[in-house]
């Protein structure tokens, strides 16, 4: 999970959940027939949290719309974990509207997303809201990616690996003084050129629609460092998209202290039907959680929270707790769930409650209290360290939250 600065790391939890048999299959252990996880519902009374964004996603049916879901979160959802199988059901659903803001930080250290492909070139430098070093602007993903002279070629493709075409195109940088100059490219061919040098520091934004469509986005910079915060993709049809935005190592202090007032013009750009906020991984073990049901950890969380929503408009938002976690006793050596699990989760619902936010316990949809030492040992969800679970636990945990969404939206729309 990595360490947010100034807080703990491991992850807590407990409540015990039934496992079904492992079987031999090949000469190793191979999950088959398990029960782990459990259907969980959304917790939004009067569908007051998520209404913004079901109007959304059924303004889809014009053949125009777009609905437009930005996904806050830690190493949980880095590779796109939990969310490529929210946005694949959504897709298969709404339609395909394409990737839609990717973080320039698209790297196996900081961020990455299955649906796009990419190549870099030159010299990269990384400055993220884990540990500072910015000057306060990170850009809408809290990632900001500084090149003197180099480029970036991405390619949005399938699940078979084939590219999709694409509509439209967004270069989000940073203009400042004795900056050089960005250019873009769509399939060998310029589109965009301009110097972001500026006599003050400020964020800017390159944007095109490309009638004919294009398979092949580059851009990069030349004469001098362009800071850039990451780029947008849509096909330019109706449809949804669900944009993760992890980084390794964050939590809520990351955001109120690095993030700040500069996050809300970006997330006001955006222009987004839904902010999901999925915090809280990497401040468990925080003696806060341990007394009085958690609430000495609710200004932590709140002010990370109110920093991310403080440019949502009329937007949704929902809150999604940290997966259950486990750790290895100094003592002993045997694992054991963090005690404050249960209390972080009561906290985040309060918070969450406070800001009209829906809330899904994902800690619940594991199985509560000791399951990630379940997780742990069960062949092909767990990842051994009790704190992390592979691509098809969060393959398996992202069905539980699709069903649970479109469930809520299914009854919305019935109630209408």
């Amino acid at each position: 999970m990595g360490n947010e600065r100034g807080g703990g790391g491991a992850w807590g939890g407990a409540r015990a959940l039934v496992v079904a048999a492992l079987v031999a299959a090949g000469g190793g252990a191979a999950l088959a027939g398990t029960t782990l996880g459990k259907a969980t519902p959304v917790v939004d009374p009067g569908h007051a949290g998520l209404r913004h964004w079901f109007e959304a996603l059924e303004r889809t049916r014009d053949g125009r719309s777009v609905a437009r879901s930005l996904h806050y979160g830690d190493s949980t959802i880095v590779a796109d974990g939990i969310a490529r199988t929210v946005r694949s059901r959504l897709v298969e659903r709404f339609g395909d509207a394409g990737p839609g803001f990717v973080s320039a930080g698209l790297t196996p250290q900081w961020n990455q997303r299955s649906d796009i492909t990419s190549a870099r070139k030159g010299g990269w430098e990384w400055r993220t809201i884990l540990l500072g070093g910015a000057g306060g602007r990170y850009g809408l993903g809290g990632i900001v990616g500084i090149v003197s002279s180099g480029s970036a070629t991405i390619r949005a493709i399938r699940p078979t690996g084939e590219p999709v075409p694409q509509r439209h195109v967004e270069l989000w940088y940073q203009g400042g003084a004795g900056y050089g100059s960005y250019w873009v490219n769509v399939d060998g061919r310029e589109i965009g050129r301009g110097s972001a040098a500026a006599t003050a520091t400020d964020d800017r934004r390159f944007q095109l629609d490309v009638p004919e469509g294009f398979t092949t986005l580059t851009f990069g910079s030349a004469g001098g460092t362009v800071p850039f915060y990451g780029f947008v993709l849509e096909t330019g049809r109706a449809g949804a998209t669900w944009e993760a935005l992890g980084i390794t190592g964050v939590g809520s202090k990351s955001f109120s202290t690095f993030a700040r007032e500069a996050l809300r013009p970006q997330v006001e750009q955006r222009r987004a039907d839904l902010l999901v906020v999925m915090l809280g991984g990497n401040e468990a073990s925080y003696p806060s959680l341990l007394s009085k049901s958690g609430v000495a950890y609710e200004p932590l969380f709140d002010a990370g929270l109110r920093t991310i929503l403080a440019g949502r408009g009329e937007s949704s938002c929902l809150v999604l707790t940290p997966l259950d976690q486990g750790f290895l006793d100094e003592v002993d050596g045997t694992p054991k769930s963090r005690p404050g699990m249960p209390n972080l989760v009561a906290a985040q619902a309060r918070v969450a409650a406070a800001h009209g936010c829906a809330f899904w316990s994902t800690w619940e949809a594991m199985g509560g209290k000791g399951s990630a030492l379940v997780w742990g040992r069960t062949r092909g969800l767990g990842t051994g360290d009790y704190v992390h679970v592979t691509p098809a636990g969060l393959e398996r945990i992202g069905t539980l939250l699709a069903d649970a969404l479109l469930q809520e939206y299914d009854a919305w729309a019935a109630g209408r």
